[in-house]
């Protein structure tokens, strides 16, 4: 039972789903001089976004940190970094910004979906004409 689209439909009136890019960290290239770059894959997906609630920041200990976080759930799954596994970094990018992943609340199945806590980085720069 796809219980993500289930509820999608019913909540869509009050909170549409918005269009997101969800990219996710392929690898890592190596240079000449050992500095690294990551290298990404972007996804088109559909987001509900959510105000992160106090007692949700609290549990995630970033109740004092200046930065602005939001819940979103989304359709498939994402990851956290790892330093350990070296994977992960996963980002959404709505909202004119990019915004980090940085705690995985839920996650149901391998496809199905998950509630993410997200933490806005630097906003998007225009792409010159």
């Amino acid at each position: 039972m796809n219980l993500f689209s289930l509820t999608a439909g019913v909540t869509a009136a009050l909170n549409p789903l918005q269009p997101a890019k969800l990219r996710r960290m392929t690898g890592t290239k190596y240079a000449a001089d050992y500095s690294t770059t990551p290298l990404y894959e972007d996804i088109p997906v559909m987001i509900d976004i959510q105000p992160a609630p106090s007692n949700v920041l609290q549990l995630i200990g970033n109740i004092t940190q200046q930065s602005e976080n939001r819940t979103v759930y989304l359709r498939g799954n994402a990851h956290t970094l790892s330093r350990p596994l070296q994977s992960g970094g996963d980002s959404l990018i709505f909202e004119g910004s990019e915004w980090l992943i940085t705690k995985i609340l839920e996650q149901w199945g391998p496809n199905e979906w998950c509630r993410l806590i997200v933490t806005r980085q630097t906003p998007q720069r225009s792409q010159p004409n």
